[in-house]
């Protein structure tokens, strides 16, 4: 590379070149690198521009030279009689949770706050649990056993892994403050919208605790202790908070303490609520707009009241949409303005005009008020499909099992079943098709309640959509990476456990994020997950010495290092080049 200046009068301007020769000749083709500006205005400013400039050229030439010089490595070929006489490879996909761990400040954070002497120590121990379960999931005993494996990982105790998960607990509300504030600077978070939705997470175990009790299991693990979660995540898929609750709890008795949470998270007064069907309790509605929230809420058809069920099917007041090219309805909407009578709060002036009031008893605090909602129906041909579909298919499991009625007797007397008594002649079992024709007449409908009364149907329903992000969040937290089954037993280590899962999660869903939208590409958490877990390095020669092969490395990895400007990874690498391109120092597994 050479600096070189071309052009004439005011448009001369100051250009690094290089000259490469066209195969077959003796001729050199030039190759502008980059035109770093006005030659007039760049010498008026630094007379010695244009030496400084080739001195710089003549550094990186000298520095390209060197990244693709060739590496010397004496090796010998010995046998191999030992596990020590391997050629050691060691897990380096990590470097994308420490590049993320130091962007979110975590490092200096969990340092700060864990107020312990070992604090350095917890923090390091903390991280490797992150690093170690965002790519390969196990228990704390597992991971402790992997520390060698890991590049640049100082291999630390046991009990220090245990007493991370103590610290977690410590500090739940403190990080999730700390998260909650990085994505809202860094984020698109739309912070008056939350997603909610609550599971169980089992334990292979009877052994009940604080948290740890039998419920009713999402996971159909009816047999063993569980705890319940309650998970608020943005419009962004990255999670705001979490709850544990108690394994007997009930769904509907989660959410006012979830929202009371990110209220005082975000100090907001108005927040919409997006929730299922499971969650459209009375006393949720009530909550909801006693406090001024907003809710989005799917409303169940098939149990509503007579007269509503009659509005949906008059054929008045609805919006329809037809097939251009069939001509067949395809879609159709309707609004229908309902009022909801709910409990709130009577003010200080309305208590103490009460309190005036002469009248033996205790003066009432609450009053009643109506809300109005609206409820928003939709149906579609598609959906319509799906359900007759899907209930055809029940229909004929069941017209099979007709066939064999002992098979039926069987099912009936399964699980606590078991302990009743009662007569049933299986002989004479048929299908009910007045249940199943009633069932019919709701194909294809669809509706959700909102005291948002200024939006539209299409922006509900967009709204509500949303809300398949929890549940697949539900599925990253369970599935890959594996918070449950649970493999501590104290009450302080299983929050812990859920705090290093959701601090986990909360990583793989920025990533997610960053990859979506500044490089235009979607990555699921597998895929993230296999980035951090496959990459490999051979560590050839004797140390320090050493010269080290990268191996194993997927694109995810490489898509994700130049996202979080990592420098580039090279075939064969000195001990300190690696070091450089990925901030894991090896040398601490060499020595």
């Amino acid at each position: 590379m050479y600096v070189a200046v071309s052009g004439a009068g005011k448009a001369k301007v100051i250009q690094f070149r290089i000259d490469t020769r066209i195969p077959g000749t003796k001729k050199k083709k030039t190759h502008v690198v980059k035109t770093l500006g006005n030659y007039g205005k760049m010498v008026s400013e630094d007379p010695d521009i244009v030496k400084k400039l080739r001195n710089k050229a003549k550094k990186i030439t000298l520095e390209q030279k060197a990244s693709v010089a060739p590496v010397q490595l004496a090796v010998g070929s010995h046998a191999i009689t030992s596990s020590d006489a391997v050629t050691p490879s060691f897990n380096f996909g990590h470097a994308i949770v420490k590049q993320l761990w130091s962007i979110m400040d975590l490092d200096t954070f969990f340092e700060h706050t864990c107020g312990k002497k070992n604090a350095k120590h917890i923090e390091e121990a903390l991280y490797y649990l992150v690093a170690h379960r965002c790519g390969n999931p196990a228990s704390i005993l597992a991971t402790s056993t992997d520390q060698q494996r890991y590049a640049g990982i100082v291999p630390l105790g046991l009990d220090l892994f245990y007493a991370v998960l103590d610290v977690l607990d410590d500090t739940k509300e403190a990080f999730v403050q700390h998260l909650a504030g990085f994505f809202e600077k860094k984020t698109t978070r739309e912070t008056g919208q939350a997603f909610y939705d609550v599971t169980t997470y089992a334990f292979e175990s009877t052994r009940w605790g604080e948290l740890r009790l039998f419920g009713f299991s999402k996971d159909h693990k009816n047999n063993e202790v569980q705890v319940v979660m309650g998970l608020l995540i943005d419009n962004n898929g990255i999670p705001i908070s979490y709850e544990l609750f108690p394994g007997n709890t009930m769904d509907q008795n989660t959410l006012t303490t979830s929202i009371e949470k990110l209220k005082s998270l975000y100090h907001m007064e108005k927040i919409t609520v997006v929730a299922d069907r499971g969650l459209n309790s009375g006393a949720n509605l009530e909550y909801l707009c006693g406090q001024g929230y907003g809710f989005v809420i799917s409303y169940t058809l098939k149990k509503s009241k007579e007269e509503f069920k009659q509005l949906v099917f008059d054929d008045a007041g609805w919006v329809e949409t037809y097939n251009t090219t069939t001509g067949e309805l395809s879609y159709k909407y309707k609004v229908v303005e309902q009022s909801l009578s709910t409990k709130v709060k009577l003010t200080k002036d309305e208590l103490e005009v009460k309190r005036q009031k002469k009248g033996r008893g205790r003066k009432p605090i609450w009053k009643t008020v109506e809300i109005p909602v609206k409820i928003h129906l939709t149906w579609s041909a598609k959906r319509a499909a799906k359900d007759r579909g899907d209930r055809e298919r029940m229909v004929a499991r069941l017209e099979k099992r007709l066939d064999k009625p002992y098979q039926l007797k069987a099912g009936i007397k399964r699980g606590c079943n078991q302990f009743l008594e009662f007569e049933i002649n299986t002989d004479t079992c048929r299908l009910d098709t007045e249940k199943i024709q009633e069932a019919a007449k709701y194909d294809g409908y669809y509706a959700l309640i909102t005291n948002e009364l200024a939006i539209c149907t299409d922006e509900v329903t967009t709204i509500y959509r949303g809300l398949w992000k929890i549940e697949d969040s539900f599925r990253v937290l369970k599935t890959d990476l594996s918070a449950r089954p649970v493999f501590v037993w104290t009450d302080t280590h299983v929050k812990g456990h859920f705090a290093l899962c959701y601090l986990c999660f909360t990583l793989l869903r920025y990533m997610q994020y960053l990859m979506r939208t500044e490089k235009q590409q979607s990555l699921t958490a597998e895929q993230i997950m296999k980035g951090i877990a496959q990459p490999l390095v051979l560590a050839q020669g004797k140390f320090p010495e050493t010269i080290v092969t990268p191996t194993q490395v997927p694109q995810s990895y490489l898509d994700m290092a130049d996202l979080l400007n990592l420098p580039q990874l090279y075939t064969n690498m000195t001990l300190t080049k690696f070091r450089a391109s990925t901030k894991l120092d090896l040398s601490v597994n060499l020595r």
